[in-house]
């Protein structure tokens, strides 16, 4: 059932996950560096930060809607799963700035869920396709 659905929600999801991402990202590094590190350099902390959410967050979940939806499955959720976790440390109580935790927050849950669509959407193929094979033997 969700196969059929999966397309779509993967269309529309991706985008919210990418312009929460953007958003998160963009929030983060207009912001001034956390001044509360003792060890790690703020400026280059808050840099990776944006690096990685807009590696994970936008360019990685965008670059899977070139591929068939319903291809690749446990690649998308694997990405979708670091998106996910990518986003999620942006949660950080030392990078974490005003109005950023909701932006992160829709994309950590929207990355979440299409990375159990995926795993749902791979398991339904693969008893479909078991199903064939003995209905021909």
């Amino acid at each position: 059932m969700i196969t059929h659905f999966y397309p779509a929600a993967l269309r529309i999801i991706t985008c919210v996950v990418a312009v929460c991402s953007a958003v998160s990202a963009t929030l983060l590094g207009t912001a001034p560096p956390p001044e509360s590190l003792k060890v790690l350099d703020p400026v280059d902390l808050r840099t990776t930060a944006v690096v990685l959410t807009m590696a994970l967050g936008v360019v990685a979940p965008v670059t899977l809607l070139i591929a068939d939806p319903l291809r690749c499955l446990l690649l998308k959720a694997g990405v979708f799963a670091a998106s996910g976790f990518g986003n999620a440390m942006m949660l950080s109580p030392l990078l974490v700035v005003p109005f950023q935790e909701t932006s992160t927050m829709i994309a950590v849950i929207c990355s979440l869920t299409l990375t159990i669509g995926s795993i749902i959407t791979y398991m339904e193929s693969v008893e479909r396709k078991n199903a064939r094979r003995r209905a021909t033997t």
